[in-house]
């Protein structure tokens, strides 16, 4: 990941009140360490993935589910 775009996501990590880690492993570094990165500074740590990750432990809230099912549920609020 470029310079400029990595320092901007750790601005917007550290400025968040939610973390959402969407369809992720959470190992590649260095932008694993954003959802960590975020709990530490007070967010809440959201982990949307099928399998589960090493950082779940850190989390406020897991859900090993499909992705696409997952998030259709939550933006389909006929």
């Amino acid at each position: 990941m470029p310079l400029a775009e990595m320092q901007e996501a750790k601005e917007e990590t550290l400025a968040c009140d939610l973390f959402l880690a969407v369809g992720s492993s959470l190992v590649v570094f260095p932008a694993a360490g954003f959802p960590e990165l975020a709990k530490r500074n007070g967010a809440k740590l959201v982990i949307i993935n099928r399998d589960p990750t090493g950082m779940d432990g850190i989390a406020d809230l897991v859900l090993n589910t499909e992705i696409g099912e997952t998030l259709s549920a939550v933006v389909d609020l006929d």
